[in-house]
């Protein structure tokens, strides 16, 4: 294992490594730090008929290229923990602990729910994040006018059914999300729907939370991050009930 790297305030540059595979849409991106402020260099969104575990190593190492970059000069990975695609999430979170053990780079893990709120481009006084919990199922996350935030670095997390969801919104909420796909039309009167280009969580936003994350000392060792499902797998609860 590589030592941890101590970042140095004096300096104005660090480089960051995101990965989002918690969906469907799995993302990369780079960005680095300028005066302490964050700025994306290059992101790039994975091929949809492609497994993650197929394309993400290649467009890993064409996103160091397209940048210049070489794989000791990221100083801070930050993943996508959950919930989401309990195989996504994997390979995804396993490529960002060995990158950090191998490398001693800084490692932050970012809710993906977080992440999804964290894309929109303006406040409301409740914003919905949701994820497709299967079963006619969602996950939610509600974030109050003035969020997301760094603070946010794990919102209440519910599994509630798409029935009982729709029903406790309220006029003025916003909801984003890529369950809106189905569920668009049969949001309540004044609930706003946000823009299909925001549905998707991306990495350039795990990399934003992640590096606020990072300035608040709340880094794990590579060995500590985990995936965070927030619930069972289908297999899993059909052994539990036959146990």
């Amino acid at each position: 294992m590589a030592p941890r790297r101590a970042f140095r305030p004096e300096r104005h540059t660090l480089h960051i490594l995101a990965l989002q595979t918690s969906g469907r849409l799995a993302s990369l991106a780079a960005l680095s730090t300028d005066d302490q402020q964050v700025n994306l260099v290059d992101e790039v969104v994975l091929p949809e008929d492609q497994r993650t575990a197929q394309s993400l190593l290649p467009a890993l190492r064409e996103l160091l290229d397209q940048g210049g970059w070489k794989s000791g000069s990221i100083e801070l990975v930050c993943a996508a923990t959950g919930p989401g695609s309990f195989t996504g999430l994997r390979i995804g979170i396993t490529v960002a602990k060995t990158w950090a053990y191998a490398t001693g780079a800084a490692l932050v893990g970012v809710h993906t729910l977080a992440a999804l709120a964290g894309g929109t481009p303006r406040k409301y006084p409740r914003l919905w994040t949701i994820l497709d919990a299967q079963r006619q199922a969602l996950f939610t996350a509600c974030f109050a006018a003035g969020g997301p935030t760094s603070n946010a670095a794990r919102p209440e997390t519910q599994i509630v059914g798409i029935d009982d969801w729709l029903a406790h919104l309220r006029p003025g909420d916003a909801v984003v999300g890529p369950p809106l796909k189905k569920l668009a039309p049969r949001l309540p009167a004044e609930v706003v729907a946000l823009d299909a280009a925001y549905w998707e969580p991306r990495a350039s936003v795990v990399g934003r939370l992640g590096y606020a994350a990072f300035q608040q000392g709340r880094c794990v060792e590579p060995m500590q991050l985990a995936p965070e499902y927030f619930r069972q797998s289908a297999a899993e609860e059909k052994a539990a009930r036959t146990s």
